[in-house]
């Protein structure tokens, strides 16, 4: 990675090779517009198909592309993995290789940056099947019970973080949450930090709804503990 760069950009990946082109292709001119130094690192999560050898393949044109790879672990560890990769830079950026959320809110985060610590794209519509969407629910509950008011979707992955205030957060993350954003999310409305939410438009083209399956209900009830716990770290 260039020496601290002012934008680093972290994107989880597993098993989406079929995506990571028109990401690319979508989301670079914006992050360029910014006209600031930036980096795009990509964690593969033990990816079954073809996404690391895509990726490894278009990172030997594009000085912007840092990949990397773990064994399969979850989109928790890889997501603070590459949180940790990009803890150099100013503001750290975090959306998921799916490619579902559009880049239009990017904009009005990155413009508005100075005022916050924490800037959130949160997502209009549902786009999960209804367990997701209880899971969803009970989350938000929790943390407002817990933390307190303030953010709808708080588990959403398109947030920009300013890194300096992001640092001492990560240092209590348990290294194996199921969902790490969450966790985030708590810390900075229980500091009290500076928090702007912007709606994003989900994506035509990218949209999927997500389903509840047995990991997912396995590492929900994980992140529930977690979060609970989390409250007296």
């Amino acid at each position: 990675m260039p020496a601290k760069p002012v934008l680093a950009v972290v994107i989880p990946v597993y098993n989406e090779a079929q995506r990571l082109r028109d990401l690319l292709a979508d989301w670079q001119p914006v992050f360029r517009a910014t006209g600031v130094p930036y980096r795009l690192i990509f964690i593969d999560d033990g990816s079954k198909d073809a996404s690391l050898a895509m990726l490894r393949d278009l990172a030997t044109n594009d000085d912007t592309l840092d990949v990397h790879t773990q064994p399969n672990a979850g989109h928790g560890p890889a997501i603070l993995k590459g949180y940790a990769l990009a803890s150099e830079a100013e503001w750290i950026f975090q959306i998921d290789s799916d490619h579902q959320l559009g880049t239009a809110a990017f904009k009005e985060l990155w413009a508005r940056r100075a005022g916050y610590d924490l800037l959130m794209g949160q997502r209009r519509g549902p786009n999960a099947s209804a367990g997701r969407q209880w899971v969803t629910a009970v989350s938000r509950t929790v943390i407002r019970t817990l933390y307190g008011k303030g953010v709808s979707d708080v588990n959403v992955p398109y947030r920009l973080m300013r890194t300096e205030v992001l640092r001492p957060a990560l240092t209590r993350i348990p290294a194996n949450s199921f969902a790490p954003n969450v966790l985030l999310t708590s810390w900075f409305i229980r500091q009290k930090r500076r928090i702007l939410l912007v709606p994003v438009e989900q994506r035509p083209a990218g949209a999927r709804k997500s389903r509840l399956n047995a990991y997912f209900l396995k590492g929900a009830v994980r992140s529930f503990i977690q979060t609970i716990l989390f409250r007296w770290r």
